[in-house]
């Protein structure tokens, strides 16, 4: 695999210089560029692709989330840093946004942001690719525990249970499974909420559906799956909660 082209953002120089520490350690990545505002940001991406952006958020004139209204979808993946926790939920409502990271940022953290990129990126390759008929089967349950997905030459074969969340993106909704693979399909989250058992799937966004029994605790307004947070939907907050939390 080529490196991944990688933009810093940030109006702090130290930051610049943590984030490209890191990076040195990684063998698949490359810093192309460093921007300190939303303004110059805007101009490089006009001038050069890059595959990411690690973006700022609090910066002078332009905010990260300003740069992201911006650009919409002709932004690149996005994976957030910033000192404020209270800017993750609104970082689930950017389909680019790949990872939110916390100031100060840990090496190990940082790693698995970027791994969650890089798998990103070759997941999107691949869906773009003609791949052959297939029908992949997740378990060896019984059918009535299964659900039957068709997009364009795959038919995949999904036990419910190796299911943790669903994300509606764009036209299109991504399937997180147990095994960290992740399926994308042409398929809105209306129509795939009535194909699910109503007992063990529960929509708590515009955007997510949970499996509860992956649900490991609820913080405030977000849902912590695995290693995951969910953000809940104000107009779903009271029914998630009776849900989960009785």
């Amino acid at each position: 695999m080529m490196k991944l082209k990688l933009l810093i953002v940030d109006d702090e120089p130290l930051a610049h210089k943590v984030l490209e520490t890191y990076c040195q350690k990684i063998d698949y990545v490359d810093i192309v560029g460093n921007c300190y505002d939303g303004i110059s940001t805007l101009n490089f991406l006009n001038k050069q692709a890059v595959d990411a952006v690690l973006l700022d958020i609090q910066m002078p004139d332009l905010t990260g989330l300003e740069l992201l209204e911006t650009l919409k979808n002709d932004a690149p993946k996005i994976i957030l840093t910033t000192a404020y926790a209270e800017y993750a939920l609104q970082s689930f409502d950017y389909d680019q946004v790949v990872d939110y990271l916390q100031k100060p940022i840990r090496i190990t953290r940082f790693i698995k942001a970027l791994e969650r990129l890089k798998k990103t990126l070759l997941l999107e390759t691949e869906f773009r690719g003609n791949s052959p008929v297939r029908i992949e089967e997740k378990s060896d349950l019984a059918t009535s525990e299964f659900i039957s997905l068709k997009d364009n030459k795959i038919i995949y074969r999904i036990a419910f249970s190796d299911i943790r969340h669903i994300q509606s993106w764009g036209n299109y909704l991504k399937f997180f499974l147990k095994d960290d693979s992740v399926k994308i399909i042409r398929k809105t989250i209306k129509e795939v909420e009535t194909e699910l058992p109503a007992l063990q799937f529960l929509r708590v966004h515009k955007s997510y559906i949970v499996n509860v029994n992956y649900v490991a605790s609820i913080e405030g307004n977000q849902i912590k799956l695995h290693d995951q947070y969910i953000p809940i939907g104000k107009s779903y907050s009271v029914s998630v909660k009776k849900s989960i939390g009785g």
